[in-house]
């Protein structure tokens, strides 16, 4: 493709970050687009990478490669990638909801049920898609769900995807022991066999974990373990005694959670007062957080 790109998508306004459905990495530049040769002027996001400021490429190259090889309804696909000088293009459909996380900023106490049960419905027919072909996506997270005008959802970031399948023999592996240090960009979602680093491994049921969490938090309005105390320290403390995430409703409200309630949280415990979730969300929750895998 020659310099002259913007013949093919015409540029229309400057996406923000936290609006912009494509991964976070450091010099990039995110767009919403047309494409110049179809009439019905469908959006896109157009990112711009910067080639000689990006910090992560074998990350960043790893991810696009998962886009060439994956293809699914449920899948964020890639519709175009160019490379003009140092600069890479890259084409994507547009989400004009925004990713889950963005949905939470507007609804800090939470959404309703029947809508997080259309979210996940689509997210586990995206994980099934990949379960059958041998692939753990370890990347699941709010910030990496998105939805479309038309109620369309989208799993995107497959740079932590791994295969079943040894690349030394070809065979498929009941478990994998591959841990690398940037799985903690999502590590308030992992699987506690994740993080314990052990010789048990994990398998596929620990993206049935990550999915678990998310809808937890798309309930509750805030992941079960932001903000704790110690960070991270507690948060990996936590998961290895066996916590679990629950649903916050009328029947785990306590006296306890009440008395402790100020001026910031008062509305929080009110809405939580309010709402019921049903019997059937609730054993969803408990099966996929599920600290044992062999529950999931």
């Amino acid at each position: 493709m020659s310099n002259d790109y913007y013949l093919t998508y015409r540029i229309i306004d400057t996406l923000k970050r936290s609006n912009a459905n494509v991964d976070e990495c450091q010099g990039s530049m995110n767009y919403l687009a047309y494409d110049n040769k179809e009439q019905n002027e469908k959006k896109y996001v157009l990112k711009i990478v910067d080639l000689e400021k990006l910090t992560n490429l074998s990350e960043f190259i790893k991810d696009i490669l998962w886009y060439k090889q994956l293809n699914h309804y449920n899948l964020m696909s890639l519709r175009d990638c160019f490379l003009i000088d140092t600069k890479l293009y890259l084409v994507k459909p547009y989400a004009a909801f925004g990713s889950c996380a963005d949905l939470l900023c507007v609804h800090p106490f939470g959404i309703r049920e029947p809508l997080i049960a259309h979210i996940i419905w689509q997210l586990l027919q995206a994980l099934r898609y990949l379960q059958d072909r041998h692939i753990v996506h370890r990347a699941i997270s709010s910030k990496h769900i998105y939805i479309c005008d038309d109620g369309h959802v989208l799993l995107d970031n497959f740079s932590h995807c791994i295969s079943m399948i040894s690349p030394y023999d070809g065979k498929l592996r009941r478990q994998i022991y591959d841990y690398t240090d940037d799985l903690k960009d999502d590590i308030l979602y992992l699987a506690p066999e994740i993080i314990y680093q052990n010789a048990e491994g994990y398998n596929f049921k620990s993206d049935v974990y990550s999915l678990g969490t998310v809808a937890c938090e798309l309930a509750n309005g805030s992941n079960t373990y932001i903000d704790m105390p110690f960070g991270n320290l507690s948060m990996l403390f936590t998961k290895m005694q066996g916590s679990e995430p629950i649903l916050l409703d009328q029947t785990q409200l306590t006296e306890e959670m009440i008395a402790l309630s100020d001026d910031n949280s008062s509305a929080y415990v009110e809405e939580i007062q309010r709402r019921r979730y049903t019997k059937e969300f609730h054993s969803f929750i408990k099966c996929c957080v599920a600290t044992q895998l062999e529950s999931r």
